[in-house]
């Protein structure tokens, strides 16, 4: 058997990595790091990870990931969330040896990148995709990757080498502009991915080199102005489907004085309503979440919570000063249905002179702005935590999969991609850092310490180990802007989109666990 077809199960020779460094507040979520294993694959105590069969579909002539016990553990492949938080099966392993030992391949081999990694990882680039924004690996260990104008590529290494060279990456559909990210519902057998109107899904298996046209899903959604992407998840049977902003302080509502319902949300639909042919209309769906201006990125944590990254307004002025350089904070929001989350009246406070770190004021970006500080701290969540005002957050994703290429005591925390902004001198952003998170599903807000903010989470690659400032000027387009990221099945890694340099990154430990 070939390396890289070795990886997908945890196995009770899991070994938890110490890395001598102090621990963060999640690394006694879901009991560790031990496992329990089984002659079909281990099921992880604490139910942070859970499996059943070959879920890579080479090893042990698996199929699929499945599920375990409500509530207790992430969504594997091929799963989905039940109401309440509940992961349930998938398509378990089929016929064969059992289940693969998760084992460790070298994510160092290759060329090494440039720029900072964090202590005792290596960084490298593995292949070149233009204009990529989000990514996703299906089971198999496919990597899926979507362009700026819609393309969606499959990139499958068959040579086992660790890069993906031009020969292994293929034009598998596209969405005919409007590129953001994809969404694998391997058990239902279907891709998804945004478009300039509204979402198309695809027929899926690994055996098929090619989407064809596919089918609309919805459509009618704003694809115009200034954010025009649409992230969109399927989790529970339903597809989550996000709209930004038109512009920086905007709200298409005819009554300027309330939370907008067609842009700058997340709205959901039943997939089970749906009928070939017949797609929904976005005015149809339901408001799931309200106030968000760009909210590219939102997953699932280990438990079923969802949350979100949010790009927030430029050139804030506040009590008629100009505080838009630390301000406003970027945040990190729990995504609840029926929340709303202040925008565009409001913003969050990174550094605002006698005013409390992540309280919500009044924006006055928002022309008109009928609202107060009294009104946002009443009617506009506070986020779960922030980081430095105009990083840019592209995308959220929960590291909660077995994997051995990663620092255990990384183990639930989020990693968080920061594309940067062009509203900043210095820059900020240009980085991916590791976010703690707690048991709770709560996360350390930053601190202030005189003039200065310091921010609780860890740099994992990026142009520099600076928290807030990312070179001495204005954030430039070109170089490292991360976009996507995702954990392979395959060797336990991380990989990364950059947008701005047109590469993929792999992230990892050098020494073996």
């Amino acid at each position: 058997m070939q390396r890289w077809q070795m990886f997908l199960l945890a196995s009770p020779s899991f070994i938890a990595l110490a890395c001598g460094s102090k621990h963060a507040p999640n690394d006694a979520v879901g009991g560790g790091s031990s496992t329990a294993g089984t002659s079909s694959g281990g099921a992880q105590a604490g139910g942070t990870s859970n499996w059943a069969g070959a879920s890579n579909g080479l090893a042990g002539g698996g199929s699929g990931g499945a599920g375990a016990t409500a509530g207790s553990g992430p969504l594997p492949s091929g799963g989905s969330l039940n109401a309440g938080g509940a992961a349930s099966a998938g398509a378990a392993g089929s016929s064969g040896s059992g289940g693969a030992e998760l084992t460790w391949v070298d994510p160092c081999r290759g060329t090494a990148a440039t720029g900072y990694v964090a202590d005792g990882l290596c960084a490298s680039p593995v292949g070149t995709v233009n204009n990529a924004r989000q990514i996703a690996f299906s089971s198999n260990g496919d990597l899926w990757v979507v362009s700026v104008n819609g393309q969606i590529r499959r990139l499958r290494d068959a040579n086992a080498n660790g890069s993906y060279e031009a020969a292994e990456i293929v034009v598998w559909a596209s969405t005919g502009g409007n590129g953001q990210n994809v969404h694998l519902d391997e058990q239902a057998g279907y891709l998804y991915s945004g478009t300039t109107a509204g979402v198309r899904r695809w027929k899926w298996s690994a055996a098929l080199d090619a989407g064809g046209d596919g089918e609309e899903v919805m459509i009618g959604q704003p694809g115009n102005a200034n954010h025009p992407k649409h992230t969109v998840h399927v989790w529970d049977g339903m597809m989550y489907v996000m709209s930004g902003s038109s512009g920086n302080a905007s709200n298409e509502n005819t009554d300027k004085s309330q939370y907008d319902t067609q842009r700058s949300v997340i709205k959901r639909f039943k997939l089970a309503d749906f009928t070939p042919g017949t797609p929904f209309q976005w005015s149809a769906g339901e408001v799931f979440v309200k106030g968000i201006r760009n909210t590219l990125g939102f997953a699932l944590d280990g438990m079923g919570r969802m949350y979100g990254v949010q790009n927030g307004q430029d050139d804030l002025f506040y009590g008629g000063q100009d505080v838009h350089t630390n301000n406003p904070g970027e945040v990190i929001v729990r995504l609840e249905p029926g929340s709303s989350h202040g925008y565009p009246f409001c913003f969050v406070a990174q550094q605002v002179s006698g005013k409390t770190l992540g309280a919500q004021l009044k924006s006055e970006a928002y022309a008109n702005n009928s609202k107060d500080d009294a009104w946002c701290a009443a009617n506009a969540a506070p986020p779960v935590t922030f980081v430095q005002a105009h990083s840019a957050p592209m995308e959220i994703l929960f590291f909660t999969q077995a994997s051995r290429s990663l620092p255990e005591r990384w183990k639930n925390g989020a990693f968080v991609s920061l594309h940067g902004s062009w509203n900043r001198n210095p820059g900020s952003g240009k980085k991916v850092i590791w976010v703690p998170f707690n048991a709770d599903g709560t996360s350390p807000l930053p601190t202030a310490s005189g003039d200065s903010v310091n921010f609780p989470y860890e740099v994992v690659y990026g142009e520099s180990q600076d928290k807030v400032a990312s070179g001495a000027g204005q954030t430039s387009n070109g170089g490292l802007r991360p976009v996507g990221l995702a954990v392979s099945p395959l060797d336990g890694a991380l990989y990364i989109s950059s947008d701005g340099d047109g590469k993929l990154y792999r992230v990892g430990l050098k020494q073996r666990p």
